[in-house]
């Protein structure tokens, strides 16, 4: 996986100057981007793509080449195989599509054989191809770039990694590795958790899965990596047309929808019911651990403060009431109005220095684990100030912090002020409070784990 991950050379056969073409994406996206590796590109049938000398195959290469990305017909991969084989390349990343996923066992069987004669791991085939940020290595197709960060993504779908590249530039969400498995031929997620939990780039590792094949392997490695560091886990076909779909996309059995949610949980891996619960849930994992389940909520609007409370309390957190000192140093500088009550109503003219004094005093509370301040637009005060006082007062503790900020337009600047200054953001009652019991249950698993002394 070292290799495939962070290869100190690469060979793209089947490159293309077509960028309209996926070899031609492929090949655009790796010589744009930061790798300082040597690259070359393999296509018999030319000399030179972008100025760059082409050669007729993988063996023509006077150097060394650890990794090999494949991008021909499907017929043609086990003859580029071989050749790979001959070269003693050490991985392989397959994106031709072609093979199981549309019946043709044999042909990827075929593969498999050649890759385990030589040596050789492989990803894919079907797949988008692999992103490591800390080298500035791009081998996919997508035209979004990542940015870099500390959450892995290992995903069954291309797709999948392509739309949250697109989206997460937009959140402004970055990532330390993109690995897209496609119909796991070789390499499994059990593969990658094990190469992640050893790669000091990686804090947080999300994962989506459509088939389980060696389950006792993937969740027994899920247990020993998530001691160490947070997985999130979301599977889908965990309905009976969900399954067949499944099926036809990768080749994958879904297999027992209660028999994976309970051994995901078992081994200590978060599960999630969709994309974006999926990504929440691992922004929120490299914040401060909550040492218990009780919330304090301050809001510029009382009714989403109320609806915040209801969505932790059927989450199993509690929002407790203030010690009788708090709610009197509150009532000494909030407007009479407020209410000073576990939620906490600012009201709607909550500016800078309230969001400030209210975060400050909490944030002394030992009754208090976890903080959710609310703003939501309502034209007498802009997003910034809060924003900058929920920043400003969040380095100052060790309690996790999550925003909640609803609006449109004018929320932009405080929402990017937010997520700029390390506090997620989230933009529902829903989605804050699922983050939030997130971060606890991680939490109180890893207490448990470090008390066992399993964790090193």
């Amino acid at each position: 996986m070292k290799r495939i991950m962070e290869p100190r050379s690469v060979a793209i056969i089947g490159a293309s100057g077509k960028i309209e073409k996926v070899g031609g994406a492929i090949t655009r996206n790796a010589l744009e981007s930061e790798y300082r590796g040597r690259i070359y590109l393999v296509n018999p049938n030319t000399t030179s793509i972008f100025g760059r000398k082409v050669y007729a195959s993988v063996e023509k290469i006077p150097d060394a080449v650890d990794l090999a990305e494949i991008v021909v017909p499907a017929p043609s991969v086990p003859h580029v195989m071989e050749e790979a084989a001959r070269k003693q390349v050490q991985g392989v990343v397959i994106i031709s599509a072609g093979f199981a996923e549309v019946g043709r066992d044999r042909l990827q069987a075929q593969v498999v054989r050649i890759a385990a004669e030589a040596g050789i791991r492989v990803i894919g085939p079907n797949c988008f191809g692999i992103i490591n940020t800390e080298i500035g290595l791009d081998l996919s197709f997508t035209f979004s770039k990542a940015l870099r960060g500390s959450t892995a993504f290992v995903s069954q779908s291309g797709a999948m990694c392509c739309g949250t590249l697109d989206w997460a530039y937009k959140e402004e969400m970055g990532f330390s590795k993109f690995i897209n498995l496609g119909n796991k031929c070789d390499v499994d997620e059990a593969d990658a958790l094990l190469y992640l939990v050893e790669d000091p780039q990686t804090k947080i590792i999300a994962m989506y899965i459509e088939g389980v094949t060696q389950g006792r392997r993937l969740f027994e490695t899920m247990k020993q990596v998530s001691r160490r560091k947070p997985i999130v886990v979301l599977k889908a076909g965990t309905t009976a047309p969900g399954a067949r779909a499944a099926r036809s996309h990768t080749g994958s059995l879904a297999g027992s929808t209660t028999i994976v949610k309970t051994a995901v949980k078992q081994s200590g891996a978060l599960w999630t019911e969709d994309i974006e619960e999926l990504f929440d849930a691992a922004q929120v994992l490299g914040q401060h651990p909550a040492q218990g389940r009780n919330v304090a909520i301050l809001s510029n609007a009382g009714g989403l403060g109320v609806i915040t409370t209801d969505w932790c309390h059927r989450l199993g957190l509690q929002v407790p009431k203030l010690p009788a000192q708090t709610v009197d140093e509150l009532e000494a500088f909030l407007l009479p109005i407020a209410s000073t009550a576990n939620p906490i109503d600012m009201t709607g003219t909550a500016e800078y220095h309230c969001y400030k004094r209210v975060l400050n005093t909490l944030l002394q509370l030992e009754s208090i684990d976890l903080i959710i301040p609310i703003f939501v637009s309502q034209g007498l005060i802009t997003s910034d100030g809060p924003a900058r006082a929920v920043v400003e007062e969040g380095r100052k503790g060790d309690k996790p912090i999550l925003a909640f900020w609803m609006g449109g337009n004018t929320i932009i600047n405080g929402v990017r002020i937010l997520r700029r200054g390390g506090i997620p953001v989230f933009s529902s009652p829903a989605r804050v409070a699922k983050a939030a019991a997130a971060l606890v249950t991680y939490s109180e698993y890893r207490k448990k784990a470090i008390a066992l002394g399993t964790v090193r």
